[in-house]
């Protein structure tokens, strides 16, 4: 990689080179030596030493020497092809709300394994995740259990546990029973100018008025106590609602939030305008997402009206460019009227005198002219802008995925698990199954995938507008040079995507076009992602990158947006290879913490605020300017560069009879 790759190519030098290997000598009568001399003993580890014998013993004695040589060699491959299993780590154990670990296990009791939570009842990790005036649950615990746990147990049942559980320890430990209404049964309530908490504010209507001074006063160090245990409490459902918020769409899970914040705030009513603050910040969450989805189901039904403009425009006129006049003169007109704002001003201005061109081409021939083609070039003549502008729209769409969705993606496979093998005792049994058909809530993650797809069709769709070669050329070195860019930012995801359309098979045909193409830097680019060892190279850069965030002294330099797909498929194997549950029942908290870790570095990754100046227009652009689909961008191509052999030629006929089959199923359906 040159130097102009900044911070991440000098921390990537060196690792290309092969990984080392170990090669074994299988020389019996030197195979112990060889096998001790371990990895750094180098050549002369490996020698073998020659036994001479003076005599030579009889028949049967050499008979007998030679089983025992057999098996002794037999014995040492066993030891290099079988390597022994490494003992298993020593267990501890622990009661909920315990940090006091010891060696008995007992009923009921999580599982440790040096020092880090191993597995437990699910009703153990329930009220492990309960605090206490003395007692709160480690953050990384915290988040771990709440992002898994709505694999066995719904949130609104979660939550409706850990209250019930925290205010039964409140009672034993002298504190009274409060309602789903913030009272206490039996009990009226007397306020008091000198009392600073509802908790003085407690007493029994036979008690004299004298009494009444004692009673204020007495137990500070228990009403104290109390109180920390709400505060902590409050504390855990702030916690859930920032990490969390979408799951507080769920009604019944608001329900459980107002119940616990009514017990809480009678305990301290200091704590009032706390649970203000945090029920406004999730309110404006919530607001935020649901104008996130619409204007996803925008982008959704914009897209399905380019589909139907494709297939109408070849259906009826014979130059294959007809199809996609959206993308020439008229391309911004059509980006103007979804995109609104401002972006829709210009845009409008920018297309009129292309838009009455396009209106006549019924009666004359359209295949366009150069200087009737109106791309992303024309826009954003910067490939530095154009990267910005990308990354806009990552870390925008990134912030809006929520880290159950990770999880949730997997419950699918994971419903008729738990139907098949749930036998849970306590009261989250049979809950496996049931809290995976109503818990989806959101689709950003889908939603993201689509844009990844989106804008490797948008390349390539960019590309197969221009009508001469040499156009051609230019905007494929543009695209090249915009991805550079966003290797330079950190910005993986478009980069792969870019790459991605830039090979799309009706790009990668065109090879009169790339002869002319000074691919030299797309060739690096592609060594980058290359998906060779598990895509190793993309992975050592993904690690400088995250170094250089870690001590990053700029915003920009903070900016990680990994490619997606790969990310989720890591978690995707990471579920697939490891059980839910152990052959005891428990949890598998392991894997759980395992998974924790992974979402917790995206969930950093997608704080990041960008730092570069937004383009409206441009950003328009690239979310609502149509895009062509696969058989309409191959037609695209054999008019850019006609088939030359006869797959091509076949292919060729192929895609123009499913493009007429579909417009006569869209034309059927629009006549029904």
């Amino acid at each position: 990689m040159s130097s102009s790759n900044g911070g991440l190519s000098s921390a990537t030098n060196g690792r290309s080179g092969s990984t080392g290997s170990a090669n074994i000598n299988l020389n019996l009568k030197g195979q112990e030596r060889s096998i001790a001399a371990g990895p750094g003993a180098g050549a002369s580890g490996a020698t073998t030493t020659s036994i001479t014998h003076k005599t030579l013993p009889d028949l049967k004695t050499q008979r007998s020497n030679s089983a025992c040589h057999a098996h002794e060699s037999l014995s040492a491959l066993r030891r290099i092809v079988l390597p022994e299993k490494p003992p298993e780590k020593p267990l501890s154990y622990a009661a909920a709300q315990s940090r006091v670990l010891g060696k008995e296990a007992k009923e009921g009791h999580l599982v440790y394994c040096e020092g880090r939570l191993h597995s437990g009842p699910l009703q153990s990790l329930i009220v492990h995740m309960v605090p206490t005036h003395e007692y709160y649950p480690d953050d990384g615990f915290v988040f771990a259990f709440l992002l898994s746990a709505r694999l066995f147990v719904r949130p609104h049942e979660l939550l409706a546990q850990i209250s019930q559980t925290w205010e039964q320890q409140d009672v034993g430990a002298g504190g009274d029973a409060v309602d789903d209404a913030g009272q206490v049964p039996g009990r009226p309530m007397l306020l008091s100018i000198n009392s600073a908490s509802p908790l003085t504010q407690r007493k029994g209507s036979a008690t004299a008025v004298s009494a009444s001074s004692s009673e204020l006063e007495p137990r500070p160090q228990q009403r104290t106590s109390t109180q920390r245990s709400a505060q902590y409490c409050i504390r855990l459902l702030s916690e859930w609602i920032e990490i969390f918020p979408y799951d507080f769409r769920d009604e019944r899970l608001m329900q459980q939030v107002r119940i616990l914040a009514r017990k809480c705030v009678y305990i301290d009513n200091s704590l009032g305008k706390q649970v203000s603050r945090i029920l406004q910040l999730l309110v404006s969450r919530l607001t935020s997402l649901e104008q996130y989805e619409e204007f996803l189901q925008t982008l959704t039904s914009e897209e399905a009206s380019n589909q139907q403009q494709q297939h109408h425009h070849h259906g009826h006129h014979h130059h294959l460019h007809n199809a996609f006049q959206t993308f020439l003169g008229t391309s911004s007109h059509t980006n103007g009227a979804s995109g609104g704002g401002s972006a829709s001003g210009a845009s409008n201005s920018s297309s009129s005198g292309h838009t009455s061109s396009a209106s006549t081409s019924n009666s004359i021939s359209t295949t366009p002219q150069p200087d009737e083609v109106f791309g992303i070039m024309d826009m954003c003549p910067s490939c530095a802008d154009l990267a910005h502008q990308l990354t806009a729209i990552e870390l925008e769409r990134l912030s809006h995925i929520g880290p159950e969705e990770f999880v949730q993606a997997f419950t699918k496979d994971y419903q008729q698990q738990a139907k098949d093998g749930g036998k849970e005792s306590s009261k989250g049994k049979g809950s496996g199954g049931g809290s995976l058909n109503d818990m989806k809530k959101t689709r950003n993650l889908e939603s993201y995938v689509q844009w990844f797809n989106r804008l490797s069709y948008l390349t390539a769709s960019e590309i197969v507008k221009y009508p001469k070669k040499k156009q051609r050329v230019r905007i494929i070195e543009y695209w090249i040079e915009t991805a550079r860019e966003c290797f330079n930012i950190g910005n993986f995801n478009s980069l792969m995507a870019i790459i991605a359309g830039l090979n799309l098979a009706p790009i990668g045909r065109l090879k009169k076009t790339w002869a002319k193409v000074q691919s030299a830097k797309f060739s690096v680019l592609e060594h980058q992602m290359d998906p060779t060892s598990n895509f190793n190279s993309y992975r050592s850069t993904l690690k400088a990158a995250m170094w250089r965030s870690e001590g990053a002294t700029e915003e920009r330099e903070r900016i990680i947006i990994p490619f997606f797909s790969l990310f989720v498929k890591d978690l995707y194997f990471l579920n697939e290879g490891c059980s839910n549950r152990l052959p005891n029942n428990h949890i598998n908290f392991e894997k759980c913490s395992q998974l924790a870790k992974q979402v917790m570095e995206f969930n950093e990754w997608k704080k990041v605020n960008c730092p570069f100046e937004k383009l409206p227009n441009v950003i328009a652009y690239l979310q609502h300017s149509a895009v062509l689909n696969e058989n309409t961008l191959s037609l695209a191509s054999f008019e850019c560069e006609p088939p030359e052999n006869t797959e091509e030629k076949d292919r060729y006929k192929t895609v123009k009879a499913e493009t007429k089959q579909q417009l006569l199923q869209q034309l059927q359906e629009q006549q029904q």
